[in-house]
């Protein structure tokens, strides 16, 4: 495939809020000087502007116990910035040097089992050992000391890919947090009994020092518990060296990289997002999904919906601009389940800015040539040679770069919300947790696929957020509710929105106690309807229902419905609650509550998206029939509206506009109508009607 850049001069405004971040992860202790000047000409010629060192290199910059070394540092960041290259320092506290292990065993986490891990991975070391704390606080000190006043160096990223790898640590340090945690939240031992229901299998205590720390398939109170200990001590982890570096140099961002692709599910990202001043993501399409989550190992197409869905669950409903600080260029250590296909790489950056992101961190600039990560593919491979992915690059950067020179900032504007909840991530991970087989971001997927599909944008919030914005609602499987949910949901509603509530929400409030009925019974007024009857079933098996003339697969969970108020929409047919409604709406003030009573296939969800959107103000500016079509609305920071249609096919798309516009690169006019876009091609359209 042959990439051209084009001949276009940008000038880029150079602080940190204005400007378009292209560059690259890049390991310059690993190279001589005379290489890394080279690199740096390499770079440039890329059109980068920017790399992100230091991130495991805690060993060059202390060889030994107190024994520092930062030259090698001071010449990349200086070598680079003589090309108009900036930098993102990285704390190196991931991986830690054999030296601090030896000197320190404890340091080490342990293993559920008991069994302290061994040396020689990454991201092995206890959050909540003191020693290991006192030495990230003083490279944290001496790196933020040294380049306060560098220009240069634009922030810090915080660690890598947090909690990512078998976070979770059984050694009793741990333990006496976790008891110091639970003092905290319960005040009294008789509270924390009360919660975690402790009279059953004679699990009472008698004391907070009692307590122990549980695992997967213990009492699901318990493990909840620790889980949400563990995402704040993640959470403490991430502030210690943060306020170590504002205190001293108070000028540097401060964020850190969320790993698996932005699927991690063992922090609340919306917590993180409150304390970072930009939120990053590490995006690897291909080899990071939400089935790579789950364990899929069959491998999965590309949607640009997943990546989306990613973007915006990282975003958390902010309107801010968010960083990826990894993106995949190729070939990952990971297993390979897909191959990467040419040109691709270009058009998921553009997807990225899409969704508001204003730095974009290919990795890694060179290939490694030993360890780790030897597999991994680079913008150069270990020999220099500008091949495809340089050329791929090169093309990229440019675009970006001027694109954001046109439009300067611009955020992703949505009208309907789907609730994330960690809590119910939490709660379905615990084996015991109502169907083991239903994997809880897969389903919310489904849900956000359906509304992407049919070009609606959509925000990923928490049960917190403010709903005022948006005109759509939806809520799927959010199992642990708050008193005042319900109250919050009948609100909106009233108010004319459209929400859509599938089973197992609100089955148990935040303590993990079942609600009389099945399901919080506010829910089940505003639904308009009575829960009868609850049953779960295994993946292997399933029901079905009829729904807008069709049958369909529904699985794991299945409500019998009563209505009470609600119009029955559809039933079941099959072998289980033969005739008993599966779905229902009901109207309460000026907007309706959808009520799904099961888990059903994505044909159903699509077919039900397909009512709402007609009923309500969702209507897209643009829309297309192609899952490969990325349509994206943003707007600029004086209210100008955009659309970016992004071809991530084969094939010449068309896409259905309803608005006159123009191309912002090029200046060319379109009229409402079809608008084409080419195989493997964007466009970025400013709508001349403001919507």
């Amino acid at each position: 495939m042959k990439f051209y850049i084009l001949a276009i001069v940008v000038v880029i405004n150079i602080t940190a809020n204005a400007q378009m971040y292209v560059g690259s992860a890049y390991y310059p202790e690993q190279l001589s000087k005379e290489r890394i000047d080279k690199d740096a000409s390499l770079m440039q010629e890329a059109h980068l502007n920017m790399v992100r060192i230091g991130d495991f290199a805690w060993s060059a910059l202390e060889s030994e116990d107190g024994n520092f070394s930062f030259e090698w540092m001071d010449n990349a960041i200086h070598t680079l910035q003589k090309k108009g290259i900036q930098t993102l320092l990285c704390t190196p506290t991931a991986a830690i040097p054999k030296w601090m292990c030896d000197a320190h065993p404890d340091i080490m986490q342990v293993q559920v089992d008991g069994q302290r891990k061994a040396y020689g991975r990454r991201r092995h070391a206890c959050y909540n050992n003191e020693a290991y704390c006192t030495y990230c606080v003083r490279i944290v000190r001496e790196l933020a000391a040294r380049y306060k006043e560098t220009p240069a160096v634009i922030g810090f990223q915080i660690d890598n890919e947090m909690t990512t790898e078998d976070p979770y640590c059984y050694c009793e340090n741990c333990r006496m947090r976790f008891v110091e945690w639970l003092q905290k939240k319960y005040k009294t031992i008789g509270k924390l009994n009360q919660s975690w229901g402790t009279t059953f299998w004679s699990e009472t205590l008698n004391s907070f020092s009692q307590a122990w720390l549980p695992r997967r398939m213990d009492n699901p109170a318990i493990y909840l518990d620790y889980q949400r200990f563990f995402s704040d001590c993640t959470l403490d982890f991430y502030r210690m060296q943060r306020d170590e570096i504002k205190k001293i140099a108070p000028r540097m961002l401060c964020t850190t990289n969320v790993g698996g692709g932005g699927f991690v599910t063992t922090i609340d990202l919306y917590q993180l997002g409150k304390e970072c001043d930009v939120l990053s993501i590490d995006n690897y399409p291909i080899n990071c999904t939400v089935e790579n989550l789950y364990g899929n190992n069959v491998g999965q197409p590309f949607e640009p919906s997943m990546v989306s869905f990613a973007l915006q669950q990282i975003r958390g409903g902010r309107k801010e601009n968010i960083w990826v600080t990894e993106e995949q260029v190729g070939r990952t250590a990971l297993t390979q389940r897909e191959i990467v296909p040419d040109g691709i790489v270009r058009l998921w950056t553009h997807q990225q800015l899409a969704y508001g992101c204003n730095m974009s961190v290919f990795f890694p600039f060179r290939a490694f040539e030993s360890a780790h990560e030897h597999l991994m593919v680079g913008v150069v491979e270990s020999d220099y040679v500008k091949r495809d992915k340089y050329q791929e690059i090169q093309q990229t950067a440019h675009e970006v770069r001027a694109l954001y020179a046109k439009t300067g900032k611009l955020l992703p504007i949505a009208r309907a919300a789907i609730i994330r909840d960690f809590d119910a991530d939490w709660t379905f991970e615990n084996g015991y947790t109502f169907c083991p087989d239903l994997k809880y971001l897969r389903e919310v997927y489904a849900y956000y696929k359906a509304l992407r599909s049919r070009s609606v944008m959509v925000d990923m919030v928490s049960p917190d957020a403010d709903l005022s914005p948006y005109d759509c609602v939806i809520i799927p499987y959010l199992a642990l509710v708050a008193p005042d949910f319900p109250e919050k949901i009948e609100t909106k509603v009233k108010k004319g929105a459209t929400v859509v509530m599938t089973c197992l929400t609100g089955v148990r409030n935040k303590e993990f106690h079942k609600f009389d009925g099945g399901v919080y019974q506010p829910l089940q007024r505003l639904a308009g309807i009575e829960i009868e009857r609850q049953e779960a079933l295994f993946g292997r098996k399933h029901n079905t229902l009829d729904y807008v003339d069709s049958t369909a697969i529904c699985k794991y969970w299945f409500d019998k419905v009563k209505p009470v108020q609600a119009t029955v929409l559809s039933r079941y047919n099959g072998a289980y609650f033969k005739d008993a409604p599966a779905i229902t709406c009901n109207r309460v003030g000026d907007g309706k509550m959808y009520y799904v009573a099961t888990v059903p296939e994505q044909k159903v969800i699509d077919q039900l998206m397909n009512v709402v959107i007609s009923e309500t103000s969702l209507k897209p500016i643009a829309h297309h029939a192609s899952p490969l079509m990325e349509i994206a609305e943003l707007q600029d920071m004086k209210g100008n509206s955009y659309l970016y249609l992004i071809n991530f096919s084969g094939d010449l798309q068309q896409v259905v506009l309803n608005y006159p516009s123009n191309d912002v690169m090029t200046g060319e006019e379109w009229k409402a109508g079809i608008v084409s876009v080419n195989p493997m091609e964007y466009k970025v359209l400013r709508i001349k009607k403001q919507v």
